[in-house]
């Protein structure tokens, strides 16, 4: 198990992602406000090496990953999905090739207004941080699907204090 802010584990956090959040909602409703859980978005990323198709809405972040990874081409948008978790609620999201994400949400918005996470992502180990609300924390995995495609995660939790 990891304990670490996500720069910690060098990842730094792109300002990309900010872009798609306005593709994303991001209100909850009443009735997750009301009972104290946390809706959490799980955005799926492929990269590959060839081509050179960018999906309109990850251009900054490719162009970020790839001063790191200038062997990335192209990006598409694979899934996105959004689950309401209690704390202490674990949680399973698909990914490509049969694989998938488990979150935990390990405690709700704190005075920092941080919510704490334990991610265990294909090809990692477990991944525990706190983040900030409503904005995304991209994860480059080391996992290749079988079509040589890196995947990369964007996570990003709601509700925040005074929301």
């Amino acid at each position: 198990m990891t304990h670490a802010s996500p720069l910690a584990f060098g990842l730094p956090l792109f300002a990309g992602w900010f872009v798609l959040v306005a593709a994303l909602p991001a209100c909850q409703s009443k009735d997750e406000k009301k009972s104290g859980k946390i809706k959490v978005t799980v955005v799926v990323v492929l990269a590959a090496e060839d081509g050179s198709e960018i999906d309109p809405r990850l251009k900054q972040i490719a162009d970020e990953v790839r001063k790191q990874s200038p062997q990335l081409k192209s990006f598409k948008l694979k899934s996105m999905t959004n689950r309401s978790l209690a704390e202490a609620e674990k949680s399973s999201f698909a990914c490509p090739d049969g694989q998938k994400i488990d979150i935990t949400v390990t405690h709700g918005a704190d005075m920092d207004n941080r919510v704490g996470l334990a991610v265990v992502a294909p090809a990692q180990g477990e991944i525990v941080y706190r983040t900030v609300c409503g904005k995304f924390l991209p994860i480059v995995t080391r996992y290749q699907t079988k079509d040589r495609e890196r995947l990369i995660l964007a996570i990003r939790v709601q509700p925040c204090q005074g929301d």
